[in-house]
């Protein structure tokens, strides 16, 4: 994974201890709470409420049109169509809609388009359609907002358009009977955070005149949905989420017991992190591989062996899902192995026979992996493909495609994932222009961050610690599980377990031994040994065993002690300028290497037999005195060329070839390419 900068959060003491005084929490609480930023009474008092004062829909624009017209459409028997999406948000959007509709025994069709041949959005084809069967409305869920030329389409053959949507407005919104988006340039509603079922969520509670009874039968739709879209977990939202856990852990819903049932979780009670991890992906994979009307139908069915027959369907694509998941990402990663690709500021690969149902996922992945933007674009041979952009957290990939809009056929989304359409041929020029962009608004480009609550004492963890932390569910998007940082912990011992999939690391601090468990990693795949000093960054967990119940310390992150992260991400920022021919008078003194520190990483390689792991931990351990980082990666660049050392990328390794051969550091093309421009500069 990317190298993350390990952030410590600030709070204020003497105020953690007046929080616990006016508000009678626990010290644990107030201190988040102050890291958090909720230190008003009154926003105290709402965040952990079982309770929420909703926001009134008609604050969100068009709400009363969009009311007006569909109201008029039941009383009247006009024929409905809700236009959805294929993805969880909109699968759950359009099933809400749907069954409230059907409950105001009102006229009513959905339509989902397929992700490979119809595309993302309302679409000229589907309107035909629902021309020819005489519908007479069309209601988009999330989507909708960017569909101009299909909206006046509609116009046009005598069908109205209630649009209901949350991706970002462009410059026009569509000639619609009604938009209702909290995202529009003109919106003075308060809260904007809602995903795709949210707003469908507003729209019903303004159709029913109140809440209670849309969430008394629908919550759980509404939680599936918001999670999926990694949209806050803050305000309504959260309380959307725990009223929808609550439904969906005393399931009636045919569908979702169904759904709980394949995915081996029927005796669980869910977190919302459960949602995220096992619900969620199996909705969206309908989407991905067949069709996610079959997710729409297992939502809304009443027939217990429909929903079992669809959902072991479901269950099917999912496990085909992660294997093209996997060979897709085997592909990116290959082709990152290129030194062409790996320096730019934004990723943006694309090859032939990509399945673009998976591409989202796995520019998600390739995001958190290498630590910058990533745009993965499926080539169907087609004219115009397709392509999904992730992001991290200070890159809005949203202005980015919109920077580059003349170099796109379509594009849409949110601040950190997007969604489009590009001709082929233009591929390498939307390279170009994005990374030109990337360049212009970033001398540096934002970095990853680990952020850590607070510091902890080993010896102070107990079960209090755990129920305050769990005081703070539903987690996700703005209100993130809680990390804690132990560090100069001594490793005593690293144990595989589960047959090597993964790890229990033992340590030591202040005479107090605790163990970390770090899922997803072997022995074999950690440079940590017995006798390091390290920081390690922890989630805390109930852990259930025979009627006992203890604190399990799971690893989000580990580290060796005693160095400076930003000096890390420093230097791999002037590194790359270098590699990019970016570098700036005060960067090439600070980048400068010599024969000393290809010297000192020659000797360490080869008392080590090579190297498997990230460059952030060879600096690490290598732990130079007077090479900085960036110079540790320069020199072994050189190293690389000259064939000092040898990098085999199938295997993850630096190795030195078995006959060495006597070389001069001066034929290096990237040694001269520095002494040059030192000269220069």
């Amino acid at each position: 994974m990317a190298f993350k900068q390990w952030k410590i959060s600030d709070y204020n003491k003497e105020l953690a201890k007046e929080l616990m005084q006016t508000c009678d929490v626990d010290a644990v609480t107030a201190v988040l709470l102050t890291s958090r930023g909720i230190t008003d009474p009154e926003q105290i008092r709402a965040f952990f409420s079982d309770t929420c004062e909703y926001i009134d829909p008609f604050t969100l624009p068009d709400m009363d049109l969009a009311v007006e017209r569909i109201g008029t459409a039941i009383d009247n028997g006009e024929k409905i169509a809700i236009f959805g999406d294929f993805d969880c948000d909109g699968v759950t959007s359009t099933a809400l809609l749907y069954l409230y509709l059907r409950s105001c025994e009102a006229d009513v069709v959905y339509y989902i388009p397929e992700r490979n041949t119809e595309g993302y959005g309302l679409n000229i084809a589907a309107i035909k359609k629902f021309k020819e069967e005489d519908v007479k409305l069309i209601i988009t869920v999330d989507n909708g907002i960017s569909a101009l030329n299909e909206v006046a389409f509609a116009n046009e053959n005598g069908i109205d358009v209630v649009v209901t949507d949350h991706h970002m407005q462009g410059s026009v919104l569509p000639d619609a009977v009604a938009v209702v988006n909290p995202h529009r340039n003109d919106s003075e509603c308060e809260y904007e955070d809602w995903a795709g079922v949210g707003v469908t969520f507003k729209l019903l509670s303004a159709l029913a005149g109140g809440e209670e009874e849309i969430l008394e039968e629908y919550a759980d739709l509404i939680c599936i949905g918001t999670i999926a879209d990694v949209v806050p977990v803050l305000g309504e939202n959260r309380f959307l989420i725990k009223k929808g856990l609550e439904l969906i852990n005393d399931t009636k819903r045919l569908g979702i017991a169904a759904l709980k049932g394949v995915a081996g979780v029927s005796q669980k009670q869910l977190s919302a992190g459960d949602i995220a991890f096992v619900i969620s992906p199996r909705i969206n994979a309908a989407g991905r591989i067949s069709s996610a009307s079959k997710a729409v139908e297992l939502l809304i069915t009443e027939d217990a062996q429909t929903a079992i027959r669809l959902a072991e369907e479901i269950q099917e694509c999912n496990t085909k899902r992660i294997q093209i998941e996997n060979e897709m990402l085997e592909d990116a990663c290959n082709m990152l192995a290129d030194e062409s690709y790996i320096h730019d500021r934004v990723l943006v690969l694309c090859k032939k026979g990509w399945n673009s149902g998976i591409a989202g996922i796995v520019a998600s992945k390739i995001c958190e992996r290498y630590g910058k933007p990533t745009v993965i674009i499926s080539d169907s041979g087609e004219n115009v493909i397709k392509g999904s952009c992730r992001s991290l957290s200070g890159f809005n990939i949203f202005e980015a495609l919109s920077a580059c809009c003349d170099s796109l056929v379509q594009f849409g989304g949110h601040t950190l994932a997007a969604g489009l359409s590009i001709e082929r041929e233009r591929v390498d020029e939307f390279r170009e222009l994005i990374n030109d962009y990337a360049a212009k608004m970033y001398r540096y480009m934002p970095s990853g961050e680990l952020h850590i609550d607070f510091k902890i004492n080993p010896a102070s963890i107990n079960l209090d610690i755990l129920n305050a932390v769990n005081r703070f569910q539903p987690f996700g998007m703005g209100n993130a599980r809680p990390v804690f940082g132990i560090f100069n912990a001594k490793i005593l011992m690293i144990t595989p377990i589960s047959g090597n999939k993964h790890i229990k690391i033992t340590l030591a601090k202040n005479n107090t031994t605790f163990s970390v468990i770090y899922f997803g990693y072997s022995t074999m795949s950690v440079p940590y040994r017995k006798g390091d000093t390290v920081d390690v960054a922890l989630h805390l967990e109930k852990n259930e065993y025979y009627g006992k119940t203890t604190v399990s310390l799971l690893l989000k992150g580990i580290r060796y002690s005693g160095f400076s992260d930003s000096s890390i991400v420093n230097g791999l920022r002037i590194y790359e300028n270098f590699m990019r021919s970016e570098t700036g008078k005060n960067e090439i003194e600070y980048l400068l290497t010599d024969r000393d520190n290809i010297a000192q990483i020659y000797r360490f390689l080869r008392d080590n037999n090579g190297w498997q792991f990230s460059k952030e931990e060879l600096y690490m351990r290598i732990r130079p005195v007077m090479m900085n980082y960036s110079q540790l990666c320069l020199s072994l660049d050189i190293m690389i060329e000259l064939g000092i050392v040898i990098r085999d990328t199938d295997r993850g390794r630096i190795d030195l070839p078995i006959e060495p051969e006597k070389v001069n550091i001066a034929d290096s093309k990237l040694y001269r390419k520095m002494l040059d421009l030192s000269q220069k500069l």
